[in-house]
């Protein structure tokens, strides 16, 4: 169908002259015709619209209590302690680049993103800290619109409607089902290691898309637009090479991938893409070669390493697995959604949708080899923070692939005639139903006109019941207090309502007041005790023998900080 809602549709195919009504009567009428004009992929995009504005709204109020913990002060301690001396901006970042250059010999290589977890915003003031679960939120959502808008829009030729349902559907299940909500969003030092680095790939694919293309759909780029997009994947894979491990590998194998890919079917275009998977694969060696990820294997993971064919095996094995667990109810459901929109991103596209095992393949062994830099060093999976951003991968990969998969069958219907050749390929710009293009026989406009009206019907009331079983769903697990907890939204809202989050923020608070008002070099502070799920990464120990206890002390000027049960005395 096309973006655009067809006139034709709203038209009295009577052909009686119009009777005379009043005006009550007048806009009833007109209302109704509006609504049997509504085209049914642009009112899904506007429900999918609401539905995450009334998710993301928890998720953002909560992050007004959002505090700082381990990691965040480990890494950003020294910057802490350039602002509290005065040494201002320049200082703070002196700071955080020391702090890379002294990781990197001593604990891990990684060096972008240690620069920016040493710039965490309680650095600053922990009241600011909550910003940094805002930041990561708007980074997921800019990257996955971009990517989805360069696919759907770009590859495809499909609208803003098409553009706007997988883009949302996709962010709903991104946001409402991560692994580990707390790692993904609310703790900075996870979140800004993962989820922002994996926001990261999104935009250095979507660059190298349109490099290689040489356009947008507003048309071809200009040789500055080229340039000024090479430069900016050059520095896009400067910082992923220095990023987390697991967005680095993938990043590296599905870069060269199409950089070969690409070659191999004399795309000089191709060539653009090459300075920066040199500039990527230099910055991913350095950072593996680093020294402080064998001292760091030496002393949290020894005899941990798998070896490199166990671990590709595990992760061979592990790739199925998740791909099973992660293709629950409500995944299927937003698929169930979805088809319409692919149905009708076909219909628009030339693109052949040909061999849809292809692809499949191709995103399940990248899945797959996501999961090889944590069996390689510590034996399994890894932490909930490393599946987040598989989860991510996993929505999009399983999008990319059902959405080939429905073209495919799209195509093969249309050369059966099952399906007409749809309108907007056949005449451009006239859009998939046309008023009166010339040469087309008019029995024939009929036609598509009728089942144009008949597709509308039913995909509305399709689309419609797969809205009223998402709702019912989403209900059923706010009221059932064994479930609540397994959407982030509703885990957000019920800490709220019920005051956990605020509670939590007050004890907080406390423990900080009383750190920086008491003249003891030796404090003991109470345990909390509340923690919201989404918010509550963890508490001090009560002896300083861990790193935890020692940079929260240091942090705050103090020999040492020691935690107790508060009904203990």
């Amino acid at each position: 169908m096309s973006e655009n809602v067809e006139h034709a549709f709203a038209q009295d195919d009577t052909g009686d002259v119009p009777e005379v009504m009043d005006g009550s009567e007048a806009s009833r009428r007109g209302v109704r015709e509006r609504l049997r004009a509504l085209d049914p992929v642009c009112a899904l995009a506007l429900v999918l619209a609401l539905l995450f504005a009334l998710a993301l709204a928890p998720m953002l109020a909560i992050s007004r209590y959002d505090h700082s913990y381990a990691d965040d002060w480990h890494y950003g301690v020294d910057a802490h302690a350039a602002l509290e001396a005065g040494e201002g901006a320049v200082g703070v970042i002196s700071a955080a680049v020391e702090e890379a250059i002294d990781t990197y010999d001593s604990w891990q290589g990684t060096y972008s993103a240690i620069v920016l977890m040493a710039l965490q915003p309680g650095v600053f003031g922990e009241g600011l800290y909550g910003l940094g679960a805002v930041g990561i939120m708007v980074s997921l959502v800019l990257a996955t619109g971009y990517a989805a808008a360069i696919v759907v829009r770009d590859v495809c030729g499909a609208g803003r409607a098409e553009w706007l349902c997988v883009t949302l559907a996709a962010l709903l299940l991104q946001t409402q089902l991560l692994p580990s909500p707390v790692e993904g969003i609310w703790w900075y030092n996870s979140a800004i290691y993962y989820t922002f680095y994996h926001a990261f790939l999104l935009v250095g694919a979507g660059l190298s898309v349109r490099l290689l293309r040489g356009r947008t759909h507003r048309g071809a780029l200009s040789g500055a637009g080229t340039a000024a997009r090479a430069s900016a994947l050059v520095l896009l894979a400067f910082v992923i090479g220095g990023g987390n491990y697991v967005t680095g590998l993938v990043a590296v194998v599905a870069l060269a991938a199409t950089v070969v890919a690409a070659l191999a079917r004399r795309r000089r275009s191709a060539w653009l893409l090459v300075p920066a998977l040199i500039v990527l694969a230099v910055g991913f060696a350095c950072s593996m070669a680093a020294p402080g990820n064998a001292a760091r294997q030496a002393s949290q993971f020894p005899g941990d390493n798998l070896g490199v064919v166990m671990t590709l095996l595990r992760s061979g094995f592990a790739g199925f697995e998740y791909a099973v667990l992660w293709m629950n109810g409500f995944m299927v459901l937003f698929l169930a959604l979805l088809v319409p929109v692919f149905v009708r991103i076909a219909r628009r596209s030339t693109c052949s949708f040909a061999l849809p095992a292809v692809p499949a393949l191709a995103v399940l062994l990248l899945f797959m080899a996501s999961f090889t830099p944590t069996f390689f060093s510590m034996g399994y999976v890894g932490p909930g923070r490393v599946q987040n951003i598989r989860y991510d991968y996993f929505v999009l990969a399983v999008f990319l692939c059902v959405g080939w998969l429905v073209g495919w069958l799209v195509r093969r219907a249309e050369r059966a005639g099952v399906l007409p050749a749809c309108a907007a390929r056949r005449h451009p710009g006239l859009g998939e139903v046309s008023l009166a293009p010339v040469g087309v026989p008019a029995h024939r406009l009929q036609r598509e006109r009728d089942t144009g009206i008949a597709y509308r019907r039913a995909a509305a009331v399709y689309l419609g019941c797969g809205l009223l079983v998402l709702v019912a769903a989403v209900g059923a697990l706010a009221i059932d207090e064994r479930h609540r907890d397994d959407l982030v939204s509703l885990s957000a809202a019920s800490s709220l309502v019920s005051g956990e989050a605020q509670e939590y923020d007050e004890q907080v608070r406390a423990r900080l007041a009383q750190l920086e008002t008491s003249e003891e070099a030796d404090v003991y502070v109470a345990y909390y005790t509340v923690g919201p799920k989404v918010l509550f990464m963890g508490d001090v120990h009560d002896n300083m023998d861990n790193y935890i206890n020692f940079r929260f002390a240091q942090w705050y000027g103090k020999d040492s900080v020691i935690g107790y049960h508060s009904t203990l005395g």
